[in-house]
């Protein structure tokens, strides 16, 4: 999971109400890419692999490529747009087409956290997940500390489901992972908003 923890102890800057949308990622984004996963939030909450920039823009040769309504793999990646700047990134990854599920992730630039940003940003990549493919269920891990990743999910409808246990390894610290997932059904009850990206009963 990826966004930052911001304590109810910061002041917290206006929500920004920009136009998103997701784009296909390509290798030119991987210069911002590898950027999000330096800064500290990133890495204090992800248990990410040190990757250059070159390493990164080869798999978005490929993360970037085909409409995922296609089901040709099982990863895919989409930049997100503010505007005219990009501003993050979002994925599927680890999709079983047979069984119905996805796992997400997302990042955002640093500049942009704490501005209902991250929170848009899911909506969008969630209504695609169940608007242009048959899959049954979105899941995300969260680390045990990630507070505002937690309430991003829990914003979105997704439910608590479990712990796993000194799942990963983070800056050479066992780290325990929360399991929230969302079915097709409970979206289709609760859909968001395209402005806000919270959940609204008809």
């Amino acid at each position: 999971m990826y966004t930052p923890d911001d304590s109810n102890d910061r002041p917290r800057p206006p929500r920004d109400q920009r136009p998103l949308r997701l784009i296909p990622a390509r290798p030119e984004h991987a210069a911002a890419w590898h950027r999000w996963r330096g800064e500290a939030d990133s890495q204090r909450f992800n248990p990410l692999y040190d990757l250059t920039v070159v390493e990164l823009a080869q798999r978005l040769k490929i993360l970037g490529l085909g409409d995922i309504s296609e089901r040709r793999r099982t990863d895919y990646r989409w930049m997100v747009e503010c505007g005219a700047e990009v501003i993050g990134t979002v994925s599927a990854m680890n999709i079983s087409w047979g069984m119905g599920y996805v796992e997400i992730g997302y990042m955002l630039g640093a500049e942009h956290h704490g501005r209902g940003l991250g929170t848009r940003a899911v909506a969008l990549l969630v209504a695609k997940l169940f608007g242009e493919t048959v899959l049954h269920r979105v899941y995300a891990t969260v680390s045990v500390e990630n507070h505002a990743s937690i309430r991003l999910l829990e914003r979105l409808g997704f439910r608590r489901e479990g712990v796993m246990r000194e799942h990963y390894l983070i800056q050479g610290r066992r780290v325990d992972e929360i399991i929230y997932g969302l079915l097709r059904h409970e979206w289709e009850a609760v859909p968001f908003t395209a402005s806000t990206g919270v959940n609204e009963p008809h």
